[in-house]
């Protein structure tokens, strides 16, 4: 099998997860698509040394998140995400009323209510919470695409979660979504 072969069968199968993932992490479109056809070409530049039985899925989006921050760097981006607290929760708020079932809850937002609360959360937690529960990949998996400690990768999943739930609340409480609110 030659190596173009090989790199199709490997690594091309994962192309809609690291478009998926592209678009979860760069804004705007046009740059999460030249995000992605960057990705692919270092990863085919460089696929001689991939070791052929691990996570191929999980080695692309490390070139993308690599790929990312070069991009940053060399443009200087200013992110427009909302700053956290350490623990992810604005102190000055009072407690939101507790939802009896996030994942029902979600489902009844519409996709451009959740894409933005996803786009106003910092770019670390964004993706860390975009890999763990979209893609669906291992904290493991994404302590190593991310390059950080596997606490780190479970600490920014809580912190997204609970700022993803605290700009959502509002609309659930407009909407009659959470129980006991009238």
């Amino acid at each position: 099998m030659s190596l173009s072969e090989d790199f199709e069968k490997t690594a091309l199968v994962h192309l809609t997860a690291v478009s998926r993932t592209a678009l979860a992490i760069c804004r705007p479109r046009d740059v999460a698509e030249d995000m992605v056809q960057i990705t692919f070409t270092k990863a085919f530049e460089r696929f001689g040394s991939f070791n052929q039985g691990t996570n191929c899925k999980a080695w692309l989006l490390r070139i993308l998140r690599n790929t990312w921050i070069d991009y940053l760097r060399r443009h200087r981006f200013e992110s427009d995400s909302m700053p956290l607290y350490e623990d992810g929760v604005d102190r000055d708020t009072p407690e939101e009323t507790v939802w009896s079932n996030a994942e029902d809850l979600l489902e009844n937002f519409s996709d451009e209510q959740v894409i933005h609360a996803l786009q106003q959360l910092p770019d670390e937690q964004r993706l860390t919470l975009f890999l763990v529960d979209v893609e669906q990949l291992s904290q493991e998996d994404v302590a190593d695409i991310t390059d950080v400690a596997v606490g780190t990768v479970k600490s920014r999943t809580s912190r997204a979660r609970a700022a993803l739930k605290k700009r959502l609340s509002t609309y659930a409480k407009d909407m009659n979504f959470m129980k006991g609110d009238s």
